[in-house]
């Protein structure tokens, strides 16, 4: 009996199962808990068909975080056409992030994991290849904006730095307050009080505002643009996130998911 031929549709249909068992696997025991065995078990397929669509754990994890890359992609694509300036525009896709992380915690943190030795080293060739292209997909439009920026008269490129450095410091900057603000929520004094829409961009502010890239906060009220970032591209997003809990603080749909353990 010949072997069964499985189209691409149906072939991208079964690794989008795979994908959601093990991010379902994660939610509840975190990163650590994930295993082969445990998807396996889950799914209407044997051990040998899962292993045919990822061939390990760790390329089973970057299919995942490439998966959260794509999601994370199309917020960047709606953020980045925002009407407003190229610092307003450079604001929405803060505010894109935190979105992405608030609403997707577990896939938000994996970028960390899949910067691992050991996770590149056990992961395929095809899906390395392809979160590099995603991290291309998500540079792109902001080192386009940093170079509208410098042609609008907005930003003088600093002469220690390249394009490239002003784009990564503003993600790693983000990524480092949203991480601390919904990681540590009931278990750092030094975050008590604090409110992650209000603080994320508090946070760009002061590091564009170094960057002196104008307008500067001291020329232009920018809660009003947070406001209109939240009212017209990004408004069911924002609805989703103060529906799920019952105060005002938009990190307690952490509470949703299970803390990752890397």
């Amino acid at each position: 009996m010949s072997p069964r031929i499985v189209d691409t549709e149906q072939r991208l249909a079964r690794e989008r199962e795979l994908i959601e068992t093990a991010l379902a696997i994660m939610e509840q025991e975190g990163t650590a808990g994930l295993t082969m065995d445990k998807v396996v078990a889950k799914v209407p397929y044997s051990k040998g068909t899962v292993y045919n669509h990822f061939c390990s754990r760790e390329d089973l994890l970057t299919g995942v975080c490439n998966d959260g890359m794509e999601a994370l992609a199309e917020l960047f694509a709606r953020a980045i056409v925002f009407q407003g300036t190229t610092r307003e525009r450079l604001l929405a896709v803060h505010y894109a992030y935190l979105l992405h992380a608030l609403l997707d915690p577990t896939r938000f943190m994996l970028v960390i994991s899949a910067k691992t030795a050991n996770l590149i080293e056990r992961t395929s060739d095809q899906r390395l290849a392809a979160h590099y292209e995603l991290e291309g997909r998500l540079m792109s439009p902001m080192l386009e904006l940093v170079d509208e920026a410098i042609t609008a008269g907005e930003l003088t490129l600093p002469s220690h730095m390249s394009k490239q450095q002003l784009v990564f410091t503003n993600w790693a900057g983000s990524f480092g307050i949203i991480s601390l603000l919904i990681n540590s929520k009931g278990k750092c004094s030094g975050r008590k009080g604090l409110e992650s829409q209000t603080e994320v961009f508090n946070h760009a502010n002061l590091l564009l505002d170094g960057m002196q890239w104008h307008p500067l906060s001291s020329e232009r009220n920018y809660a009003s643009t947070l406001q209109r970032i939240q009212r017209e591209i990004f408004s069911e997003e924002s609805k989703l996130i103060n529906e799920v809990v019952d105060n005002p603080d938009p990190t307690d749909v952490i509470t949703r998911r299970s803390p990752i353990t890397l």
